[in-house]
């Protein structure tokens, strides 16, 4: 709810997402960027909001599409060559459990 908080708020579909929130109801999410158990690959959004990475390098252009699309391959070497672009953390444990 990050983005949809001040992002397109008068939205049918997000006026319900966030009633549901209010509610303490999660809504079952359906993600566009998964990895199998065994990559043993940990993502958590809030370090990356942190260091100001826009939506976009991820999920493309989010206003223009009414669900999220997959826009990138989210492979290893995607992650730390991002990683070392913008002088983030490349030791294992930073991504792997």
């Amino acid at each position: 709810m990050i983005c949809h908080n001040a992002i397109a708020t008068d939205r049918p579909r997000i006026k319900q997402i966030t009633a549901m929130r209010e509610k303490g109801v999660d809504l079952a999410w359906q993600r566009v960027y998964g990895y199998t158990p065994q990559a043993h690959v940990k993502f958590n959004h809030a370090p990356h909001i942190r260091a100001k990475v826009e939506c976009s390098t991820c999920h493309g252009n989010i206003a223009q599409q009414t669900v999220a699309q997959r826009n990138v391959d989210l492979n290893m070497g995607f992650c730390v060559t991002c990683h070392r672009e913008n002088k983030a953390p490349t030791d294992c444990l930073t991504c792997h459990f």
